[in-house]
């Protein structure tokens, strides 16, 4: 037999609204008592009770789903983002934390352009009850939209703004960080590259680089930072001709950490006898590389974790919030 809240209500001898609230987990606020919610439950237990799921999603407040929106060509030699060792960390921090709570995630790939009416489309139709972003430049109007609507949305590596909440790791301090124990190691030239520019992370990882050389009043040429958009391939051309005249490079994340030790291996330059190398992220590969990298952490798992609590916040208070969560250094042979 099949059963509905109206069958379920008749047989228990409750009315249709006390059932429909247990089922939909609002017992407690209703103050029905613990005792009515467990003959409720028990009975759709026995009786093998499965809800009507798109019923549901019209009459509940939220569907227990959070999206995840993430930039669907990150870099210019990747086309999947799922190559990238940062998004899954992110998303096995967002999936985890969201089963904690009895949620699930959904995941849209974003291209740009005509992407733009798939995304509020997701979010009006009560399809996920908040959104997290990854890789995206969240436009201006996105934001005015999202704070008039009262959207609950978080990016993950994006600069802290009114009407959208972020999660980053430290990068301005532990780029200083990192600048400073190569200084302690006795090196005194530097080349710094960058990521994009224009891009938050990027952008706050070199700042922290730069403040500690005027802190300590070292001149670093202009043509010494360097932007490779965090590829490997244009980070090896460009530092290629810029390694000899230096005994340290700097670089914003892994990846073109990898390209600079490629350049130098062609250039027969030791690793780090002559020049000290360092990334940022610490991706798995660096443990594996030679000489395998040092680097910092970007806590990828931990910022995935952290914006579905934020969500979970924004939900229930309607705040924003700036969460900032520590780094550290990873020291290998690299340096």
């Amino acid at each position: 037999m099949s059963y509905s809240v109206s069958k379920i209500a008749q047989e228990l001898g409750l009315s249709k609204a006390t059932v429909s609230m247990v089922i939909n987990g609002k017992a407690a606020k209703a103050r029905i008592s613990p005792e009515v919610e467990k003959q409720v439950l028990d009975f759709c237990k026995k009786v093998n009770y499965v809800p009507n799921i798109h019923a549901q999603r019209i009459n509940r407040a939220f569907s227990g789903t959070f999206g995840f929106l993430v930039k669907q060509k990150l870099t210019a030699e990747n086309d999947s983002p799922f190559t990238d060792m940062n998004i899954s960390e992110i998303l096995r921090g967002i999936t985890l934390e969201a089963q904690k709570l009895g949620c699930r995630t959904a995941i849209q790939l974003y291209a740009g352009g005509g992407d733009d009416g798939k995304v509020f489309e997701w979010l009006r139709s009560r399809e996920i009850d908040g959104l997290i972003y990854y890789g995206i430049d969240i436009p201006e109007e996105w934001r005015k939209i999202f704070e008039r609507e009262s959207r609950s949305v978080v990016g993950i590596g994006a600069k802290p703004s009114h009407g959208t909440s972020s999660v980053n790791i430290d990068n301005y301090n532990i780029s200083a960080e990192i600048t400073k124990y190569l200084l302690k190691k006795g090196r005194k030239s530097f080349v710094y590259v960058s990521g994009i520019k224009g891009n938050y992370v990027s952008d706050e990882r070199e700042r922290g680089c730069l403040d500690v050389f005027k802190a300590h009043a070292l001149q670093i040429p202009a043509e010494n930072i360097v932007y490779a958009d965090f590829s490997q391939v244009k980070a090896e051309e460009l530092i290629f001709n810029l390694a000899p005249k230096v005994d340290a490079v700097i670089c914003a994340n892994d990846e073109m950490a990898f390209g600079t030790l490629k350049a130098l291996e062609r250039l027969n330059i030791k690793v780090p006898q002559k020049t000290a190398v360092v990334g940022g992220d610490n991706i798995a590969i660096c443990e594996y590389v030679s000489p395998k990298l040092t680097s910092f952490e970007n806590m990828c798992y931990d910022m995935g974790a952290e914006a579905v609590k934020v969500i979970a916040d924004m939900i229930h208070t309607g705040g924003f919030y700036n969460k900032i969560i520590k780094s550290r250094i990873v020291i290998r042979e690299s340096t």
